[in-house]
Formats: C-alpha cells, structure tokens, sequence
C-alpha cells in the first residue's frame, strides 16, 4: 500500500494558546501532524502531514490559521 503524500505546513498559533504549545502541539499530532520546527515567540509551528488531514488542522482549538508551503512563486500575472 502506498504511503500517502505529506505536505509541509506552518501553523499560526492564536495569542490566547501560545502559553501551552506542548498541548496545541499534542492536539496536533492527533491529527497526523509531525513538528519539525517551533518558533515559539512569533507562535508558528512548522511540520508535515498528510496531504488528506490538512484541513483538519484548522479546527483545533488555538490554530489561527494554516498555510500550505508553497513551491510555486509565480507572480499571479503568471511571471
């Protein structure tokens, strides 16, 4: 059975739960996320997942947003 696709993200953590990283972390992880990186006094959380759990991360308690790492830097008139 193939493995399915991971995909690098970069959570932004919400100002009210970056006290408690090691729980949103933990919540996070539930979910299939893999840390990689913290950057605890800006609140951003860099790691994997699986391409299909992705948009599960937004609905954990303390994820103000979720961003897909980009490859593709086209400018949008397509430069």
């Amino acid at each position: 059975m193939p493995r399915e696709k991971l995909i690098t993200v970069t959570v932004l953590v919400d100002d009210a739960h970056k006290d408690d990283l090691s729980g949103l972390v933990a919540a996070l992880k539930d979910r299939g996320f893999v840390l990689k990186d913290s950057l605890e006094a800006v609140g951003l959380l860099i790691g994997t997942v699986p391409a299909t759990s992705m948009a599960g991360l937004s609905a954990v308690p303390g994820v103000s947003a979720v961003e897909q790492e980009r490859t593709d830097y086209r400018t949008q008139d397509g430069r």
